[in-house]
Formats: C-alpha cells, sequence, structure tokens
C-alpha cells in the first residue's frame, strides 16, 4: 500500500468517529449483562437506547485504519533510521542475498509469524552459508572462494542468525568477503602482483596448499596455453639476481582437464629454465617435493660459484672452540672413534679449507672403496654429516662435491690415522679395583678420547669421550650402544655385586639452579643394569678413590672450600641389594 495514500486516510477522519470509537461502553445507555442482571432490562416511562448499525461499522473501520497506519508508520521508521554499528561477527561474503517485495510484507506481518519464520529463514540461511562457503570458483582478484571447514564451523551459527536480523529489519544488500585457504594449510592466499609475475617466492607459498590446487590460482599470472585437447599453462618464473632485478630462471607448468579454473591441476611441474624437452629435463611436482631443495639441486649443476663454496653451511665460519663433538666411521673398523680437543683443532680447520668445483650429486656412492664419515656437532648442537669418497669428492648431508684430490687426501690420510689409534689395545684383566681415569690420582686430558676393552666383557667397547664428557659403552659386534654415563673425570671398575663381573663406577657434578648437584652412578653390564645414588635436596656430592684395596667414597654437602681429595666428607662403601645401591658408611 502507498505510504502517503495511507496518510491522507487518517487525516479523514471524523475527530466525532474517533471519539465515538474510543469511548468506554459504561458510557452509554445499553445496559451490561451481569450475574445478578436479566439479559435485557425495560426501564419505564423511557425508551430504550440503540445505537444506529452504520456507528458500529464505522468505529470498527477507523479502528482498522489506525492500526494499520500505525504499522506502516513504524516500518517506514525502521526503514529509514539508518544502519547501525558494524558487527565484526558478520561474516562478508562474496555472494548476494537479495531481499525482495516478499520480505518487505513478511516484515509487516512478522509480529504474527515471527516463531514460524524464524525456524524457515535459518534453515534457508544455512542452505545459503553452506553453498557459499564450498564453492571453489575464483574471484577476480585471483583468491579462491574456499573456506577452511574450521573457519565453517566456528562461525556459522553466528553468521546465520546475524544475517537474518540484517536482513529482516533493514531493507539492504549484504556483500561480503570471506577469508579463502585450502584445507590443508592455514597460510593466506596469495596475492598476485598487478603485472602478473610469477615469482620463485609465490611458488614456494603455491607449493604449501598441495592438493588444493586448482586453475584459477594461476589464472591471474602471466601464461600461454601449450597444450593440445588438455589446458596445459607454461608460466615464467623470476628471481631475484644479485642485483636485485628480476629475471628468468624457472618454468611452471600446470594443466587441466576442461580449462575451467575449478579444475584441480593434474600437474603442477617445475622446470629449470625454459621448458623445451620434458623427457630430459630435471622438474618436481611442488605439490608434493620440496621446492628449495630442487632450487639448490639445479643452482649447483649450473655451477653456481657462491653456492658450491658455501655448501658447508654454518661449519664453514664456525670457530674450532666451538666444535662440541666429531666422531669418525669406516666400515673397515668395527668401533665407534671421537676426537679430542686438540684432534678437532686440526681436523676441522682441513674441512674448512674445502673449495668446492663442481655438484655430482650422488655419483660418489658408485664409487669403488671404504668412505669415511664423518659427524660434526655444531655449538647449536646440529649434527652435519660429511662422507670422504675415494679423495675424489667430499659429500655434504648426501650431496657430492669435487674438490682438489690433495685436500681430501689430506683429511683422508689422518683421519685413517686416527680410526687405526683409536683401536682398542689388549683387554684389560680387571682384579680387585682399576682406576681406568681419576684426575686426582694421573695427570690426563680429560677432553680426550679412548677406547679400551674389559677381559671380563669380551664383546664390549668402552669408549671415553671427554668433549661429551661421556663413556658410552656399546657391543663391538653389533655396534648397540649398552649405555652413555656421565663423567666429570672418574672411571673406577670395581665388582660392587660380588658376582665376579666389575661394575664400572662414575661421578659427575652439575649446576642447576645455581646449585651444585652430584651423581654417582654404578654400571652393571654383566647384568644389564644401572643404578644411580644423588642427594639433590641436600646438595650431596661423591668422589670415588681407592683405599686398601675397596673402593670408597667420600661425599658432603657443597660448598666452596671443598677440595675432592681432602676427604673432609662422609666416608663410606658401595652395596647393590633390592635393585638400588646404597652407600655404607665406614
Amino acid at each position: 500500500m502507498n505510504k502517503l495514500k495511507i496518510y491522507e486516510a487518517m487525516n479523514m477522519i471524523d475527530d466525532d468517529l474517533v471519539k465515538e470509537a474510543e469511548m468506554p461502553s459504561d458510557t452509554v445507555s445499553e445496559p451490561k449483562n451481569t450475574d445478578n442482571n436479566m439479559s435485557e432490562v425495560s426501564v419505564s416511562g423511557v425508551e430504550p437506547y440503540r445505537k444506529p448499525i452504520w456507528y458500529k461499522l464505522t468505529a470498527i473501520a477507523s479502528a482498522v485504519v489506525i492500526i494499520a497506519g500505525a504499522a506502516a508508520g513504524g516500518a517506514y521508521y525502521i526503514n529509514h533510521r539508518g544502519s547501525s554499528a558494524p558487527d565484526d561477527d558478520i561474516i562478508e561474503s562474496e555472494a548476494i542475498t537479495s531481499t525482495t517485495e516478499d520480505d518487505k510484507e513478511s516484515v509487516s506481518t512478522a509480529a504474527s509469524k515471527k516463531d514460524e519464520n524464524s525456524s524457515s529463514k535459518t534453515t534457508a540461511t544455512n542452505k545459503e552459508y553452506e553453498k557459499l562457503v564450498n564453492t571453489t570458483d575464483p574471484s577476480e582478484n585471483g583468491k579462491t572462494a574456499s573456506s577452511t571447514t574450521a573457519a565453517r564451523n566456528t562461525s556459522a551459527a553466528k553468521t546465520t542468525s546475524k544475517t537474518n536480523t540484517a536482513t529482516s529489519s533493514r531493507n539492504t544488500t549484504t556483500v561480503a568477503k570471506t577469508e579463502q585457504s585450502p584445507a590443508t594449510t592455514t597460510a593466506p592466499v596469495p596475492i598476485p602482483p598487478a603485472d602478473g609475475r610469477m615469482t620463485l617466492d609465490l611458488v614456494k607459498r603455491y607449493a604449501e596448499y598441495g592438493d588444493n590446487l586448482t586453475l584459477g590460482d594461476f589464472a591471474p599470472y602471466n601464461h600461454e596455453d601449450i597444450g593440445s585437447g588438455v589446458c596445459v599453462w607454461e608460466i615464467p618464473v623470476y628471481t631475484e639476481n644479485k642485483d636485485g632485478k628480476m629475471e628468468f630462471e624457472f618454468t611452471l607448468i600446470v594443466n587441466g582437464m576442461t580449462g575451467a579454473k575449478t579444475d584441480k591441476c593434474g600437474v603442477a611441474a617445475l622446470y629449470y629454465g625454459k621448458y623445451s624437452n620434458p623427457s630430459k629435463q630435471d622438474y618436481i611436482d611442488i605439490r608434493y617435493e620440496n621446492v628449495m631443495d630442487f632450487v639448490l639441486k639445479c643452482r649447483q649443476k649450473a655451477g653456481d660459484p657462491n653456492t658450491l663454496t658455501n655448501v658447508l653451511g654454518d661449519i664453514k665460519d664456525c670457530h674450532v672452540d666451538y666444535i662440541r663433538c666429531v666422531e669418525l666411521k669406516n666400515p673397515m673398523y668395527n668401533y665407534f672413534v671421537a676426537l679430542g680437543k686438540d684432534e678437532i683443532k686440526e681436523l676441522i680447520p682441513m674441512i674448512q679449507k674445502l673449495n668446492f668445483t663442481k655438484n655430482v650429486g650422488n655419483e660418489w656412492r658408485y664409487l669403488d672403496g671404504n668412505f669415511t664419515q664423518i659427524f660434526v656437532t655444531d655449538n647449536k648442537g646440529i649434527i652435519h654429516e660429511y662422507t670422504l669418497a675415494g679423495n675424489q669428492y667430499f659429500a655434504v648431508e648426501g650431496t657430492g662435491y669435487a674438490a682438489n684430490y690433495n685436500d681430501l687426501l689430506a683429511i683422508d690420510t689422518y683421519t685413517l690415522s686416527l680410526l687405526s689409534k683409536a683401536k682398542p689395545a689388549a683387554p684389560v684383566d680387571v682384579d680387585g679395583v682399576w682406576c681406568w681415569h681419576d684426575p686426582t690420582v694421573n695427570d690426563f686430558d680429560i677432553r680426550c678420547f679412548e677406547n679400551i676393552t674389559i677381559k671380563q666383557y669380551p664383546d664390549y667397547v668402552f669408549s671415553w669421550n671427554g668433549m661429551k664428557r661421556s663413556i658410552e659403552i656399546y657391543n663391538k659386534n653389533t655396534r648397540e650402544k649398552f649405555g652413555s654415563a656421565a663423567t666429570y673425570g672418574q672411571a673406577y671398575f670395581a665388582d660392587i655385586n660380588g658376582d665376579g663381573y666389575p661394575e664400572l663406577c662414575t661421578t659427575y657434578d652439575w649446576g642447576l639452579n645455581s646449585r651444585i648437584v652430584g651423581e654417582l652412578a654404578v654400571w652393571d653390564v654383566h647384568n644389564g643394569m644401572i643404578f644411580r645414588m644423588n642427594d639433590p635436596e641436600n646438595e650431596m656430592i661423591y668422589w670415588l678413590y681407592e683405599e686398601d684395596g675397596e673402593l670408597r667414597v667420600n661425599r658432603q654437602p657443597s660448598i666452596s672450600s671443598w677440595s675432592p681429595d681432602s676427604k673432609h666428607g662422609e666416608q663410606g662403601t658401595l652395596e647393590i641389594s633390592n635393585y638400588e645401591v646404597k652407600f655404607i658408611p665406614v
């Protein structure tokens, strides 16, 4: 109904008619019906007054007009009161939900149909929302219109209710944007540059989306369709050179079955250089393989000198004093070898001196001979694996590089001498108490390396690893490690449990929250067990010594004036019972 005509009708209503319609029923002479009165009362001498029928009809019509006018006026006010404050919880959507004349009529009848309409509108909006978040059509700016399951689950309820409210209370259209990201990642969708140029950085970002990549993702970029019957796009990929300029370096090939933007990519292959002969060119599928590993490999094959001289990574510039440990392994030797401080200071500079001239990939694996492996643990705790291959190649993490023959020969000769030197001597027959090492008894470098065998344990090798500050025990036949015992310079062998096999006893002290905590360990190799003793609450420390052919222990609280050989603490012996080591005072 036209709003102006409604107002004109309201103005034409006679004031007397309105007053008559509003007049209480008890003011007229028509009698009331009550329980105490008859249905009709006769008054003598006076004719009963009866209101003409057209008066009643006019009053009813006036009331209807007034109510209709109030409803229309309220709707007009709602539609023109202005937009409400924005709500952050309302999801803006690329899909447009338009309002119609039916929507307007539903507003005017909302008071009578609120409950039933609420349920139907919620269902309809849910369907519209599901349709929106499941679409895969890319938008004009290159973003796909898909939404993560998590976003759909967390915001669907809020979006549905608030969209209903906004649509019914305002005659406006809500247009909006859903953040798009495939289900495999939460990274934002890359925004194509204005010039449509694909870069290596963008390729790395698209690689994170795996199987969710579609042709629509690559539509905004410069490409050429080189397919025959099937849509195949050739996309040049640019990288920044040393001068900061963008240069063509790779080619990305993507395809789809129909050419539609919603087609999932059947191929997303990255080639080095111009795409010319795919059967002979190296490539990777960026959805499943590491992009930067492929880039590094291609550049090294191309003979990039800057890449080849830096393949050693942090070790190239790492100071020798910050090397935690260096270990050697060779098939000709059935024992482990770790280097002491002096050996590390000699070997690491020899490795850092190497200059690489060519990348040979896996070719070094096909050479004849036994290769020496070098494991270097740097100051960050990262282990780097190097391999000497026939004095021809030096492999870094499995990739071989050509280097100067004399430099490689020098490293090979030195490492083989260390392997020979570390061969365990004749087994030691432990009878009673035997002190392997103790700085208070003998003079030795606690940061050295040494392998020994014990006659009672013919299958085991005991390795003193001073750089790790530990003693490692392993089976020389299976090379399986039995264990690693921390030590700060003490290692004694003595039969503690009386079974005829000597146990390895060590002590170790370390700082913990500005406190000194001591630990004594007994390694029962014969029975495959280890026992530890410590008392961090009382800050007790332990020191081993031999007296009268018996292994003794000196323990006392950690104090600044304490000396390990002073024996000012509580002295005792060790005993193993009930699967624990005990201190027995003497």
